[in-house]
Protein backbone atom coordinates (compact mmCIF):
# COMPACT_ATOMS: atom_id res chain seq x y z
CA UNK A 1 0.00 0.00 0.00
CA UNK A 2 1.22 3.49 -0.82
CA UNK A 3 1.58 5.48 2.42
CA UNK A 4 1.59 8.85 0.65
CA UNK A 5 -1.69 8.01 -1.11
CA UNK A 6 -3.19 7.00 2.24
CA UNK A 7 -1.97 10.21 3.87
CA UNK A 8 -3.53 12.36 1.13
CA UNK A 9 -6.85 10.50 1.35
CA UNK A 10 -6.95 10.76 5.15
CA UNK A 11 -6.24 14.48 4.84
CA UNK A 12 -9.39 14.79 2.72
CA UNK A 13 -11.38 13.10 5.50
CA UNK A 14 -9.83 15.41 8.11
CA UNK A 15 -10.58 18.52 6.03
CA UNK A 16 -13.81 17.61 4.17
CA UNK A 17 -14.99 21.14 3.43
CA UNK A 18 -11.86 21.82 1.40
CA UNK A 19 -11.22 18.27 0.15
CA UNK A 20 -11.76 19.21 -3.50
CA UNK A 21 -9.25 22.08 -3.20
CA UNK A 22 -6.40 20.12 -1.63
CA UNK A 23 -3.22 19.59 -3.60
CA UNK A 24 -1.82 16.14 -2.83
CA UNK A 25 1.60 16.00 -1.22
CA UNK A 26 3.92 14.23 -3.64
CA UNK A 27 7.19 14.28 -1.71
CA UNK A 28 7.15 12.68 1.75
CA UNK A 29 9.96 15.02 2.85
CA UNK A 30 8.04 18.22 2.13
CA UNK A 31 7.55 20.03 5.45
CA UNK A 32 3.91 20.37 6.46
CA UNK A 33 4.45 24.11 6.96
CA UNK A 34 4.93 24.36 3.16
CA UNK A 35 1.65 22.57 2.39
CA UNK A 36 -2.09 22.86 2.85
CA UNK A 37 -1.85 20.94 6.16
CA UNK A 38 -2.13 23.27 9.15
CA UNK A 39 -1.67 22.27 12.80
CA UNK A 40 -5.33 21.37 13.41
CA UNK A 41 -5.50 19.36 10.20
CA UNK A 42 -2.32 17.55 11.18
CA UNK A 43 -3.71 16.72 14.61
CA UNK A 44 -6.78 15.14 13.01
CA UNK A 45 -4.69 13.28 10.44
CA UNK A 46 -2.42 11.90 13.17
CA UNK A 47 -5.44 10.75 15.20
CA UNK A 48 -6.92 9.00 12.16
CA UNK A 49 -3.61 7.44 11.13
CA UNK A 50 -3.02 6.16 14.66
CA UNK A 51 -6.46 4.55 14.58
CA UNK A 52 -5.69 2.96 11.21
CA UNK A 53 -2.34 1.60 12.42
CA UNK A 54 -3.51 0.59 15.89
CA UNK A 55 -1.36 3.09 17.77
CA UNK A 56 -2.74 3.91 21.21
CA UNK A 57 -3.91 7.43 22.02
CA UNK A 58 -1.24 7.70 24.73
CA UNK A 59 1.54 7.01 22.24
CA UNK A 60 -0.11 8.93 19.41
CA UNK A 61 -0.30 12.16 21.36
CA UNK A 62 3.50 12.23 21.36
CA UNK A 63 3.70 12.31 17.57
CA UNK A 64 5.14 15.58 16.32
CA UNK A 65 5.91 14.90 12.66
CA UNK A 66 7.22 17.71 10.47
CA UNK A 67 6.56 15.80 7.23
CA UNK A 68 4.88 12.67 5.91
CA UNK A 69 8.10 10.66 6.16
CA UNK A 70 8.36 11.39 9.89
CA UNK A 71 4.73 10.39 10.43
CA UNK A 72 5.31 7.15 8.55
CA UNK A 73 8.41 6.35 10.62
CA UNK A 74 6.49 7.06 13.85
CA UNK A 75 3.63 4.78 12.82
CA UNK A 76 5.99 2.01 11.67
CA UNK A 77 7.67 2.10 15.08
CA UNK A 78 4.46 1.94 17.12
CA UNK A 79 1.91 0.12 14.94
CA UNK A 80 -0.02 -2.90 16.17
CA UNK A 81 -1.77 -3.48 12.84
CA UNK A 82 -1.42 -2.48 9.21
CA UNK A 83 -4.16 -1.73 6.69
CA UNK A 84 -4.38 -3.93 3.63
CA UNK A 85 -5.58 -1.15 1.35
CA UNK A 86 -6.34 2.55 1.29
CA UNK A 87 -10.04 1.76 0.95
CA UNK A 88 -10.00 -0.52 3.99
CA UNK A 89 -8.17 2.15 6.00
CA UNK A 90 -10.67 4.83 5.04
CA UNK A 91 -13.57 2.60 6.04
CA UNK A 92 -12.12 2.41 9.57
CA UNK A 93 -12.29 6.18 10.08
CA UNK A 94 -15.57 7.06 8.38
Amino acid sequence: MDFLELFNEVTKVAKPVFADQLTPITDPLTPFKETHVDSLDLLMVVIYMCEIYGVSEEIGKNAKPACVAELQAFLEEHKTKEPVSVQEALEQIQ
